[in-house]
């Protein structure tokens, strides 16, 4: 059972950014197409929407202002692991997820 559990924590899904994911209805469906072909585990939709809505809108914000560089490489591709990302990160997740990053004044 650890043996098993430790082999899912390992295990890794690669995605690559694509500017859909600034909507958060598209991360869901990305989050659903991942579940429902099994290539993440321990995860709900909500919160590998979450992560996967995280890294494009940090990706977007580095693009548009040319900043933080490192983080931009970071986000790209979208690195995702069964059983999700450390507390500190979620916490993250779940404040860009209530912030309007896709939203832009035309």
């Amino acid at each position: 059972m650890a043996e098993e559990v430790i082999r899912m924590m390992e295990t890794k899904t690669k995605i690559p950014i694509r500017r859909e994911f600034l909507n958060k209805k598209a991360c869901l469906r990305e989050a659903k197409k991942l579940l429902k072909e099994g290539k993440i585990h321990g995860m709900s939709r909500k919160q590998l929407a979450k992560e996967i809505y995280f890294h494009a809108a940090m990706y977007d914000y580095c693009e548009r202002t040319g900043r933080f560089t490192k983080w931009k490489e970071h986000a790209d591709p979208i690195n995702l692991r069964d059983g999700g990302d450390t507390r500190r990160r979620r916490a993250a997740y779940e404040v860009c997820w209530r912030l309007p990053f896709g939203k832009r004044k035309k």
